[in-house]
């Protein structure tokens, strides 16, 4: 029996086995990759256990903890109801949907009563204007919507036209009368809104409302731009189809009298002679 056969089937056989192995190896670790892509990491987050209104004092029944994707995990969030609550739980500043989390800057100082100031930064003041169905953009202004303050005023105009600028864009509303809750949607007049200013600009508006007519422009939701201000004055309302045509004047030329005529017959020939004055015909 020749021996080189025998040795091709086990060469072949050591390769094939090696070759399985190899095979096997590859295709566990590529499974234990992509499983291990799949495993996300998570933190515990501290999110809404129901719909809050802004003002609400936060408790340990409103809150619960959830696993949040590390990779996405906002800044300010809290992994535990104590960290969040501590002695005195505090208030929520803006509107939160179930399973949202609760951030610290959307929190009131801890211990702060509730209501209206609450709501209102360290930084900040609130101001109330009075309005009205104009004034307050027919009563489509509610809390939790920005403004521009327009003022019209004669005041330092030696023409004493009236003139109107913009003294403060993207005001937020804190309130309309005596309501500051921002679940309401229904337009309704209103005799006052409050709004949220610095303190330079609630001493400016102040002597505005001495001075002149406030009115409110509302804003889109998503719109937080500044804008340039321009004063409008009765120039700007005048376009050239808008502005006075000028009149042409017509001078009538005074026409002379007509001199008198006399008819002259001579047979059957008329004729039309003018007479001179003094002049007689014969």
């Amino acid at each position: 029996m020749q021996l080189r056969p025998i040795l091709i089937l086990l060469v072949a056989i050591i390769l094939g086995g090696v070759t399985v192995y190899l095979v096997n190896q590859f295709l566990q670790r590529e499974v234990t990759s992509r499983t291990g892509e799949r495993t996300v990491r998570t933190v515990p987050v501290v999110v809404a256990a129901a719909d809050l209104n802004s003002g609400t004092r936060l408790d340990g029944v409103l809150l619960e903890v959830v696993a949040w994707p590390e990779a996405s995990l906002p800044e300010g969030t809290f992994s535990s109801k104590t960290a969040l609550l501590q002695d005195k739980p505090p208030l929520i500043l803006t509107q939160a949907k179930k399973g949202e989390p609760i951030l610290k800057y959307k929190l009131s100082p801890y211990g702060a009563r509730g209501g209206l100031p609450a709501k209102i930064p360290e930084d900040k003041r609130a101001i109330t204007l009075a309005v009205n169905e104009v004034k307050g953009v027919g009563g489509f202004v509610m809390p939790g919507d920005y403004v521009d303050v327009l003022h019209t005023t004669t005041f330092g105009r030696s023409d004493e036209k009236p003139v109107t600028r913009v003294i403060l864009q993207n005001a937020k509303v804190l309130g309309i009368d005596q309501q500051s809750s921002d679940t309401e949607t229904e337009p309704k007049v209103v005799n006052s809104a409050t709004i949220m200013v610095t303190p330079y600009d609630g001493q400016r508006i102040v002597l505005a409302a001495k001075t002149g007519d406030l009115n409110l422009m509302l804003r889109n939701e998503f719109d937080a731009s500044i804008l340039e201000s321009e004063v409008v004055t009765y120039k700007d309302l005048m376009t050239e189809d808008t502005a006075p045509t000028k009149v042409k004047v017509v001078r009538r030329v005074r026409r002379a009298p007509p001199k008198p005529q006399v008819e002259v017959i001579r047979g059957l020939e008329v004729k039309s002679q003018t007479v001179k004055e003094g002049q007689v015909q014969e």
